[in-house]
């Protein structure tokens, strides 16, 4: 069966690509370097197909369709759809055996994500993806939660889908090795008098409850308590599927920056697992 060799989570500001020399070296330095150590751990690791969990940004649903999840099963996928992105504009492939097979397996779980032939993806996925693969060769299955427009699936649902997720690659026949990657948070704020401002105490404790295996503690907490750490902490969906993917196995930070010319408390969490 198809095995979890590589698992981690990044924040995704689209400024880590447009304006990365905004941020301070050593912040700047402390990010990256993370990430280069995920992306030499991926070649290590053999891995040969990608399954990221993240918002979009109204780049495929608006108010009249937004589903809850949406997973992308086809060929290709195009992105990303920012021309301001500094990032080349390609067909990413996709792997529509994992797909689908993460499709029924959420279906039988009791989920219901819609599905998607060929999505758009925007920096929400992209930045990330692109630093893990800078050619944009590697397959990709896309998968988009709502971060954004309310109601929002409950937190603890967020983390039980991911359980659905990382079982349902757990029984994809054959010897596929996949990396499950979470893209989004952690605080901040958009389109708000906020924006800029960053909770580096709400992004710490977060992060400390991953790293000691305490998610109780954010499993039940309700949209307005989250979003006093910005309305782009509802981002953290993805980083809680991730941790229901991989239980019981607990995160490790690798990095943590609030980059205020970013506007984003930017992080990067690594969860051990199997090589």
């Amino acid at each position: 069966m198809a095995e979890i060799v590589l698992a981690y989570c990044s924040s995704h500001a689209p400024m880590m690509s447009s304006a990365r020399m905004a941020a301070p070296e050593e912040q700047r330095n402390n990010f990256f370097a993370a990430l280069d150590q995920l992306r030499d751990e991926a070649a290590a690791r053999g891995v040969q197909v990608c399954v990221v969990l993240s918002n979009e940004h109204f780049t495929n649903f608006f108010l009249e369709n937004f589903p809850q999840i949406c997973i992308g099963v086809g060929e290709r996928n195009w992105g990303p759809t920012e021309e301001w992105l500094p990032i080349e504009k390609v067909w990413i492939p996709g792997h529509p055996g994992l797909a689908t097979h993460i499709a029924e397996h959420t279906l039988a779980s009791g989920f219901d994500p819609a599905f998607s032939h060929q999505l758009e993806l925007d920096h929400g996925i992209m930045t990330v993806y692109h630093e893990l693969d800078p050619r944009m060769t590697l397959p990709l299955v896309p998968i988009v939660q709502n971060c954004a427009v309310p109601p929002l699936m409950p937190v603890r649902r967020a983390y039980e889908f991911g359980r659905a997720v990382g079982d349902a690659i757990r029984s994809y026949p054959g010897q596929t090795r996949v990396a499950v990657i979470g893209a989004g948070g952690l605080s901040h704020w958009i389109g708000t008098p906020r924006v800029g401002d960053i909770d580096e105490e709400f992004d710490r404790w977060f992060l400390g409850r991953l790293e000691r295996g305490e998610l109780e503690q954010v499993l039940d907490m309700p949209d307005s308590e989250i979003e006093l750490a910005g309305n782009g902490s509802h981002e953290i969906r993805s980083w809680v599927a991730v941790a229901g993917a991989v239980e019981p196995v607990r995160a490790h930070t690798l990095a943590y920056e609030p980059i205020h010319p970013w506007i984003t408390g930017m992080a990067v969490a690594h969860w051990e697992t199997p090589r």
